[in-house]
């Protein structure tokens, strides 16, 4: 996580208060208020303040002193008025994208803070080089500022000390240390509502809130930017508040609620318009207007777009320019005002196309296209989606090539050309898959996060690490050795002894490797155990498949399958909401000894979470499926338990190969998909039976592997309509509703909207 210059270098005063009976020059007190809205004028006030000569202390003037002696003090600086311009130099100038500068500025005022023996201006001024430090991504430095800041000796009450903490924090989280960066952040806004410094505890829930955001908790991240701006309320902290509510449209358009989305983002708007930073406020006001144009108000949103390009037209940033005429003409297009959308639209690819611009001219291009398309002007649209197209493909852009695809099938699906429709339909839906991430046989819910495995995959990282500096180390010392044969002895020991750490940490890598193959709770094969399994099981059953039919046996039947039962438990699945944490926790791991103990000695138990499991058993060890499924209703019904438990069970059954004369057709992907479509249709009759049920689909000897073709739940559905898929159950199978399972599945044109 970097956050911006910025929000790094704008929440410290940037130099401790001066004594009362010397005011801040009027130089410094305008240059502080410019530091965000104009840090341009801010650099030029501090570089005019820093002419001034210095005054010795023995030149010091007070207020008694007569009129002429306080004039010539305007002539002056102090001591403490230098470590204040130079301070605040550094921040204009790293406002400004002056990065090097800034640096230079902040180097003279340490050294100068160490040449007058000033604690507190030392600690500000290596504050600030942190903030340096860490805005151009130089974490390494920034800790060791940080260290040298620490060992400065502060008062115990030092505001410092806690802005010394929050950067800390953010060090940490540079590191990927987020559990550490958590606690001192917490550390910090307590220690700020103790103590009602109302601006700290906000800064302090703010980072927060991006701690959270950087970990995808979207709930929690967006509690604390509300909370930050209720803590500032009426305060005039424009630049934070504006950060947080910026931050809380952003999650609310994410969550598809767009009258706070637009509530936010209008109150985001209205901190930077009274910051008075013009590139701040026409982002801010660019984001206002797509938040407005995807709640359907594209007039509004017009509005918001010819305030922005205002501002920009008086900043003369052509790029920005060019970026909002893409925006006004999408909005006008979005209201069917083809006239004036054409020209903004072309006003757009213009200075993209001036600016080299390739993806923007991209985006341009679609949008001239979908205009086009609207109006039926099929010859010039399919022009400018084509060229599009092409853009995509030479920069290898998948979601640019998707939309492409998209909309000249659309095109060509309109004008009558059902063919290259086809064709583009085809190429979107080979572009969907790569940039989608492939369901590989287990839903999202079954992966995710788990703070246990998240924790050992960290210390196997770490782990990992060590054990390639142990290495690099004994390289080293093998080196060595051919040249100091009189150190041989203690080098034999280092080698040794080095040996002795690898091989502890060779082994608890090993032990840490086989512990995230277990589920933490029952104590079972989980997921991951299985996709490792599953695809070199699947190629040894393909390969006797294969043997079996070209040996042309096919007068005997294909009896070395592997059953796969995917179990549905109900009583596992609301566990937790019903007997409490720790109870749940209890009921797992007891479950999880107690099946152990009962399956096949020949069969394998993997535990999916929420509930599923698959129970994989050899075909020669099963003389019949309905004792294996009797045997599995009875232990779950028989596991001991004190609570009262749905004891049903839910199993969809399908053998592999599926078609053993085309093993080679059903991957692992597709078998899952047909495995959970066993399992569905085993829920329908449970559903309408109110007992345990199984289903169990079975491909008829005379299939056709080409007839498996495409969606392969579709497929086999299709197939169970035609009798070429076979339904064995527990109950009347005319009692599962095929076509509406079947309506309940994407169609190919939904999927490929997506």
């Amino acid at each position: 996580m970097i956050l911006s210059v910025a929000v790094l270098v704008s929440h410290l005063a940037g130099a401790p208060p001066l004594s009362s009976y010397q005011p801040e020059p009027a130089e410094l007190q305008r240059a502080r208020r410019l530091m965000l809205s104009r840090p341009g004028e801010c650099v030029a006030l501090t570089h005019f303040f820093l002419q001034r000569k210095e005054a010795k202390p023995a030149s010091l003037f007070n207020s008694r002193q007569e009129l002429d002696k306080l004039e010539q003090a305007k002539r002056y600086r102090t001591r403490g008025q230098t470590f204040t311009a130079w301070q605040l130099q550094a921040l204009c100038q790293a406002n400004d994208g002056q990065m090097l500068t800034a640096d230079a500025s902040i180097n003279k005022a340490i050294a100068l803070a160490r040449q007058q023996r000033q604690p507190d201006a030392l600690v500000t001024a290596l504050l600030l080089k942190t903030k340096l430090a860490l805005a151009t991504d130089h974490t390494a430095q920034a800790q060791s500022l940080l260290d040298e800041a620490k060992s400065v000796s502060l008062p115990a009450g030092d505001g410092l000390i806690g802005d010394l903490q929050l950067l800390q924090a953010t060090v940490l989280m540079h590191r990927h240390r987020y559990d550490e960066a958590r606690q001192l952040y917490e550390q910090v806004r307590l220690q700020a509502l103790q103590q009602d410094d109302m601006l700290r505890q906000s800064w302090a829930n703010f980072l927060l809130g991006d701690y959270y955001l950087q970990l995808q908790q979207d709930e929690l991240a967006l509690s604390h930017f509300l909370e930050t701006l209720d803590v500032l309320g009426d305060r005039r902290q424009f630049y934070v508040k504006a950060l947080a509510a910026k931050k809380a449209a952003a999650i609310y358009a994410a969550l598809g609620q767009n009258d706070k989305a637009l509530q936010f983002a209008n109150q985001s708007t209205t901190e930077f318009e009274q910051l008075g930073n013009s590139p701040l406020l026409i982002s801010s006001l660019i984001n206002l207007g797509r938040v407005t144009r995807a709640g359907d108000d594209a007039n509004l949103a017009l509005v918001y777009f010819f305030n922005a390009l205002d501002l920009v037209k008086i900043q003369g940033d052509a790029e920005l320019m060019a970026q909002l005429y893409l925006e006004l003409g999408q909005s006008y297009s979005n209201l069917g005002s083809y006239k004036e959308a054409r020209h903004y639209l072309d006003l757009a690819r213009s200075g993209f196309e001036h600016a080299g611009d390739l993806p923007r001219q991209a985006d341009t291009l679609v949008q001239l296209g979908k205009m086009h398309l609207a109006q039926q002007e099929y010859g010039v649209a399919l022009l400018r989606l084509e060229r599009a197209r092409a853009i995509a493909e030479q920069l290898d852009d998948v979601l640019r090539l998707m939309e492409s695809h998209r909309l000249l099938a659309r095109l060509f699906e309109q004008s009558g050309n059902m063919a290259a429709a086809l064709t583009h339909q085809k190429a979107l839906h080979a572009y969907f898959k790569r940039a989608t991430t492939v369901n590989r046989l287990l839903t999202q819910s079954l992966v995710q996060d788990n703070e246990q495995q998240l924790q050992q995959e960290r210390e196997l990282s770490e782990l990992g690490r060590k054990s390639e500096k142990l290495q690099q180390d004994r390289e080293r010392f093998a080196l060595l050795a051919a040249g100091l044969s009189l150190l041989s002895p203690l080098l034999l020991y280092g080698l040794l002894r080095n040996h002795i750490r690898s091989r502890r940490l060779w082994q608890k890598n090993q032990e840490l490797q086989q512990s995230l193959l277990i589920e933490p709770l029952t104590g079972l094969p989980n997921w991951r155990e299985l996709m490792q399994r599953l695809p070199q099981e699947m190629a040894r059953q393909q390969q006797r498949s294969e043997q079996w039919y070209l040996n042309e046996e096919q007068a005997r039947p294909f009896d070395d399958k592997i059953y796969y039962l995917l179990l549905q438990v109900p009583f596992m699945s609301n566990l937790r909401e019903r007997v409490g944490l720790a109870a749940a926790i209890d009921i797992q791991q007891q479950l999880g000894e107690y099946l152990r103990g009962r399956i096949h000695p020949r069969s394998r138990l993997y535990d999916l979470r929420d509930g599923q499991f698959i129970y994989a058993i050899p075909q020669k060890e099963v003389a019949e499926l309905e004792p294996i499924l009797t045997a599995l209703e009875r232990m779950f019904a028989e596991f001991p338990c004190h609570f009262e438990l749905d004891r049903r069970i839910f199993t969809g059954i399908i053998g592999h190969p599926f078609l053993p004369k085309a093993p080679n057709a059903l991957d692992d992907l597709r078998l899952g998909d047909v495995l959970y479509l066993a399992l569905a249709g085993a829920r329908e009759l449970a559903s309408n039976t109110g007992e345990s049920a199984w289903v169990e689909l079975v491909a008829v000897d005379c299939q056709q592997a080409a007839f498996f073709t495409g969606d392969i739940r579709s497929c086999c559905i299709q197939g169970i309509m035609k009798g070429l898929v076979k339904v064995n159950s527990s109950h009347k199978k005319q009692q599962i509703d095929w076509q509406a399972l079947q309506r309940g599945l994407p169609s190919e044109d939904s999927r490929g909207a997506v």
